[in-house]
């Protein structure tokens, strides 16, 4: 859901683009989003589709990848079903509220198709897959009770979270050196995407620094969608977690923990006109969370039970 979520945002971001900027945003723009996501344009789009020709795809070809085609796991609407797959198979460990959100949103998705709303509005559409997540994310947050199957889904979801925002800075970074100068749009629209541009603008100036955004963004701990916010969220699940199931000989989080005193030590002191500096640090807490992956399944899903028979 909150892939979904991160998808939705990144999509209906660059549709606006298309309303009313220069071709050169709008080509950029698709070359941030899919370095963010990791992934290439759909394929059989004409020989000029290289890296650096995203304005010659057909817009509605990517949108069409991008939120409804099944066989891309990204895809909105792909994320949508995978989660309801998920709670289907695990619907006496969650809420009645939780499923029934969930299982009407993608219902009323499910039969949708780029065609029936790319001539009246797409991006109302992906605007609506955005409140939905935010709604289950409330119902869950309201009716679940605080077991190991409520920690485990705050590990999951912000996990995924500090994946997608230091995916996205890596990417922009990249395309936009703090250093350099730019067009106020190329970082008032990374706000926009996370969906704090009020919040940086109620803490600092009308003004986008660069600088500012990507401390706001990377490590602003009284931000949740903030990398060291997230960290510290999944590092609390975790402990929580194993207080919860003691029998665990060893505590996952090694790579959270390690990574969470890189804000403490490293980013303080760096040089914040280096951003080859700055981007070691967001790639180390990027990869910190993907390694967390293999911790967890070593300690609560794939481990070695005692006086288990030969095979």
């Amino acid at each position: 859901m909150e892939r979904a979520g991160f998808v939705s945002r990144l999509v209906l971001d660059q549709l606006q683009t298309l309303q009313d900027r220069p071709i050169e945003d709008i080509h950029v723009g698709w070359k941030r989003l899919y370095s963010t996501l990791g992934t290439r344009p759909v394929s059989g789009l004409g020989p000029d589709m290289g890296d650096e020709n995203y304005m010659l795809a057909d817009v509605y070809t990517l949108t069409d990848d991008l939120v409804f085609e099944t066989y891309n796991p990204d895809a909105v609407l792909s994320c949508f079903a995978t989660a309801r797959e998920n709670a289907r198979q695990i619907r006496n460990n969650i809420t009645y509220e939780m499923w029934t959100c969930l299982n009407t949103s993608y219902l009323e998705m499910r039969d949708v198709r780029l065609q029936d709303i790319w001539e009246v509005q797409p991006e109302s559409f992906l605007a609506k897959a955005a409140l939905a997540i935010r709604t289950f994310n409330g119902v869950a947050d309201s009716t679940m009770y605080r077991d190991h199957g409520w920690h485990f889904l705050r590990v999951g979801l912000y996990q995924e979270r500090a994946i997608n925002i230091t995916s996205l800075l890596r990417s922009h970074i990249n395309l936009f050196p703090t250093s350099e100068a730019h067009r106020e749009w190329n970082w008032s629209s990374l706000l926009g995407i996370c969906e704090v541009r009020s919040a940086f603008r109620n803490l600092h100036s009308i003004k986008f620094n660069p600088n500012q955004i990507v401390e706001f963004l990377f490590a602003d701990e009284k931000l949740t969608v903030s990398a060291c916010s997230a960290l510290t969220i999944i590092q609390q699940a975790l402990t929580d977690l194993a207080i919860d199931c003691p029998d665990q000989q060893t505590r996952p989080g090694t790579h959270i923990r390690n990574a969470l005193t890189l804000f403490e030590d490293q980013w303080p002191n760096r040089n914040k006109q280096d951003d080859v500096e700055t981007l070691d640090m967001i790639n180390n807490v990027n990869h910190a969370c993907q390694l967390m992956n293999h911790e967890l399944e070593q300690n609560y899903f794939f481990y070695e039970i005692e006086d288990t028979p030969p095979t």
